[in-house]
């Protein structure tokens, strides 16, 4: 067991508002919607989960469409025509079965597309954090989750019986004026770290500054404007999509 499941969902819950606000997740909400919405038009019964209604304004007018902030409760097989999983399949401890568990919902040719964080995520972050733990503790912990690269994710799609897959990312680069402003984007998404392994007790101070010592040395943007600089993070969004 990698992750705290229970951690995972409390922190989706308490981000409920915000994560419907996050500029980043409005932007891979809508490019999954547009790619649902380009489907050829024979699919008629659809369940999308890891979102609000109102994060997806086309698809949430389909009547038959069932949308889910969280896992939908379902037994039924074989029922339905689409289903499509948003940001929430990267949080995975069995990603085997908890990706074949999803295909079992499709009908024969029924389409599977799904959208999660991919390795390059915050590498900055992740980097910062290691060398400033190695210089106050002469250890680090993990803070950042491991995330799969793009072809560990085609390679499960086969795996678990999906058909005709494209797998595609999109690399996003956001910049911030400090520290504390990125580790507030990661909270109002719901992306705080659940590693089981995780150290429990509260970041210090110290620690932040050192962080934010090595981000600004190693991965600092062009100065925006006077004597102002910001530093720079990437997020790795990885797009599947397939056919049972």
């Amino acid at each position: 067991m990698l992750f705290d499941i229970n951690r995972v969902k409390e922190n989706k819950i308490r981000s409920r508002e915000s994560r419907s606000k996050s500029f980043l997740l409005k932007r891979v909400f809508g490019d999954l919607e547009n790619r649902i919405l380009d489907l050829p038009q024979g699919w008629k019964c659809g369940l999308i989960e890891g979102c609000r209604k109102n994060d997806l304004k086309e698809l949430s007018k389909i009547k038959k469409v069932t949308i889910s902030e969280l896992s939908h409760n379902t037994t039924e097989t074989q029922s339905l025509d689409l289903y499509a999983n948003l940001m929430q399949l990267h949080w995975s401890n069995d990603p085997y079965s908890d990706f074949f568990e999803k295909v079992k919902f499709l009908k024969t040719e029924g389409h599977f597309m799904c959208c999660l964080f991919g390795s390059e995520t915050l590498n900055e972050l992740r980097d910062s954090f290691f060398k400033a733990e190695m210089k106050l503790f002469g250890a680090a912990s993990p803070r950042i989750s491991p995330l799969p690269e793009i072809r560990d994710v085609g390679n499960l799609a086969a795996k678990v019986g999906l058909n005709n897959c494209v797998v595609d990312r999109d690399i996003i680069k956001v910049s911030y004026k400090s520290i504390l402003d990125l580790f507030l984007d990661i909270k109002a998404m719901g992306e705080t770290n659940a590693i089981l392994e995780r150290r429990k007790s509260l970041t210090t101070k110290n620690l932040v500054q050192e962080v934010e010592k090595f981000y600004f040395k190693n991965y600092t943007d062009k100065k925006s404007r006077k004597d102002t600089y910001t530093i720079s993070a990437t997020f790795e969004i990885i797009f599947l999509y397939g056919r049972k």
